[in-house]
């Protein structure tokens, strides 16, 4: 048995009721307590949060060390330490905000977020286009705030087997508006929004394997790279944006940093690989933190290449 809670047609099924669940509800709870909470008490429980996790998940941590020395050699370690702790507390923060963008209102994550720039942004509102982004620390809330500001689509990975947790997520990321569609939808439903002048908020960087990949250089390390931007946008005769969710841990404000529109060739090859890695970097330069080191990036590799996450112990 299922109710229809909203207009999207999501439906939240009454099984969310059974004992499974209840630690799952506990902690939504917890997280619509914080929404309401100062910031500075959201920000001790996230430091508190980032010093357990990497006590916890040494593994997490060695692949962002792994991943800063990859792509940084020429930066000092005592400074790749400090990027991996300061990632740690901005990711343990944008965690502990679930609450804050699923309870409060929308006029309050309005004034909660800052652009760079506002007259790009309403170019970008006027015409759609492609929001060509990566794994920021704000990126469920620039992802919430796009909603709130212009109709689009974006695509949806399930989070493993909590029936529950991946309905909050729908129904969370589709509270303003939007519509997300699991990956197995293609391109069909995200072009029709493109079409009727609407965005698509397409997350670039994840490495989902050679099927769908190219080899391309991203901060001079070649990564399997989905390099379909460029026909993306052609199809939906939308410009592409660059864009990345950062988060200011003085006053936990989100910034929505917004690059001018990047061409990228339309056939999915090599070119378009590099120009989507080439915006990334430009993205993540400006506050190399910011962005979720945590990911195996690189998990992909080429056939001489050696796994640069098999580490001892």
């Amino acid at each position: 048995m299922a109710l229809r809670t909203n207009a999207e047609g999501r439906r939240f099924s009454l099984a969310f009721l059974c004992p499974r669940y209840w630690l799952t509800w506990f902690a939504v709870g917890w997280l619509a307590v914080l929404a309401f909470l100062p910031h500075k008490l959201r920000l001790g429980l996230a430091w508190a949060l980032a010093a357990v996790y990497q006590r916890v998940y040494v593994k997490r941590v060695r692949i962002v060390e792994r991943n800063l020395a990859l792509c940084f050699p020429e930066v000092a370690l005592a400074q790749r330490y400090v990027w991996r702790r300061q990632n740690f507390l901005l990711q343990a923060y944008a965690l502990l905000d679930l609450g804050r963008l699923w309870f409060r209102s929308q006029a309050y994550l309005m004034r909660q977020t800052e652009v760079r720039d506002r007259a790009l942004f309403q170019q970008l509102i006027a015409s759609g286009g492609v929001v060509l982004t990566g794994h920021g620390a704000g990126l469920e809330w620039v992802g919430h705030f796009f909603t709130l500001n212009m109709r689009g689509s974006a695509m949806y990975k399930p989070f493993g087997r909590n029936r529950l947790l991946n309905w909050l997520f729908e129904w969370g990321r589709e509270r303003h508006g939007a519509r997300v569609y699991p990956r197995e939808a293609g391109l069909k439903p995200h072009i029709r929004h493109l079409r009727a002048g609407q965005g698509f908020f397409y997350i670039a960087d994840e490495d989902l394997g050679l099927a769908d990949s190219v080899f391309a250089p991203f901060f001079g390390v070649e990564k399997a790279t989905v390099p379909l931007a460029g026909k993306i946008a052609a199809l939906g005769k939308v410009p592409i944006y660059p864009a990345l969710g950062q988060l200011n841990l003085r006053n936990g404000r989100y910034r929505l940093f917004l690059m001018p529109p990047i061409i990228v060739p339309v056939e999915a090859d090599r070119a378009a690989a590099l120009a989507i890695n080439h915006a990334l970097e430009q993205l993540i330069l400006d506050n190399p933190p910011q962005y979720m080191w945590s990911l195996k990036l690189f998990k992909t590799g080429l056939a001489n290449r050696a796994d640069p996450y098999s580490m001892p112990d």
